[in-house]
């Protein structure tokens, strides 16, 4: 059976990012349904993404007015037609063969409920600082699972929203499907928002792949090759995780404790996502007590 794709691409206020994703788009050797959804950029994309439909004949664009990547992505969802449907960082430029990679495991395994590319690193204007390791470059949204197509091992491989692919019919089987309490918005980093569809789906039995293969060059700003950067990334990944629905019983206690190791980790290696990820504890527990708070 050959499975239909629609590709979902969000967008807040970056047109630049925007025009080489759709280049990349235009040179894939597959035509799928290309959905942008202009998340209440000022001014709107619209002039841009139609300057594009002579290239790509089955390209929308979709406004949402209201904010947050959650928001714009179930609205993509809402739109979409295809039997899988695939989302697309503004800022990745997928390789031509990616449509073909991204959906062959749908095709391959019925079980299979997400699919997960590899983001590989395109530096913006500025060369890698030495200490940007391959983990830290994790939370820039690199990718670093191997050359080997195979199924996901635990949450810590689970793929980044930059370049992930979903069955349709198990996301119709999901609430949202994306948590609008979880995700971008604005300013601000919070995340989590695929990672816990992803939870979802695990439990309800799909299996998530990793297909290197399905392969997208991500943009890293000049933003991301700053310290500041991942101090603050890794704060709102703590966030993320207080906010989260199925935070797991103990884990602060887990992260304190981890953050004493880190430190020493961070003396022997000095590789710095070591020192950045005691952001992440500070960011959690900051946050569960605003929440415990807030809810007397």
């Amino acid at each position: 059976m050959t499975f239909s794709l629609s590709v979902v691409v969000c967008t807040h206020n970056r047109a630049l990012d925007l025009s080489r994703c759709l280049d990349a788009l235009c040179d894939l050797d597959e035509s799928p349904e290309i959905i942008v959804v202009d998340s209440a950029s000022e001014p709107p994309v619209r002039s841009l993404v139609e300057s594009y439909t002579d290239q790509l004949p089955r390209l929308r664009y979709v406004r949402e007015d209201g904010t947050g990547l959650s928001r714009a992505r179930n609205r993509g969802v809402a739109e979409a037609g295809g039997d899988v449907i695939a989302f697309l960082d503004d800022d990745a430029a997928p390789h031509p063969d990616w449509a073909g990679k991204i959906v062959a495991p749908f095709e391959a395994d019925a079980g299979v409920g997400c699919v997960g590319g590899a983001c590989l690193a395109e530096f913006d204007g500025v060369a890698r600082p030495r200490w940007l390791s391959d983990r830290l470059l994790q939370f820039a949204g690199i990718t670093r699972f191997g050359p080997i197509a195979r199924e996901a091992r635990s949450s810590a491989e689970w793929p980044f929203g930059a370049n992930i692919a979903f069955r349709a019919a198990a996301l119709d089987t999901v609430d949202g499907p994306f948590s609008e309490h979880l995700g971008r918005d604005g300013t601000t980093l919070l995340s989590g928002e695929e990672s816990a569809l992803v939870h979802t789906l695990r439990v309800s039995g799909w299996k998530v792949w990793l297909e290197p293969g399905a392969a997208v060059g991500h943009t890293v700003h000049p933003e991301r090759c700053r310290s500041t950067y991942y101090w603050r990334r890794l704060w709102w990944a703590g966030v993320s995780r207080a906010r989260a629905a199925n935070v797991p019983s103990g884990l602060g206690v887990r992260l304190v404790a981890a953050a004493a190791t880190r430190f020493v980790l961070y003396a022997v290696t000095r590789d710095r996502v070591h020192l950045y990820r005691t952001a992440e504890t500070a960011g959690f527990l900051v946050e569960r007590v605003r929440l415990l708070r807030s809810s007397t």
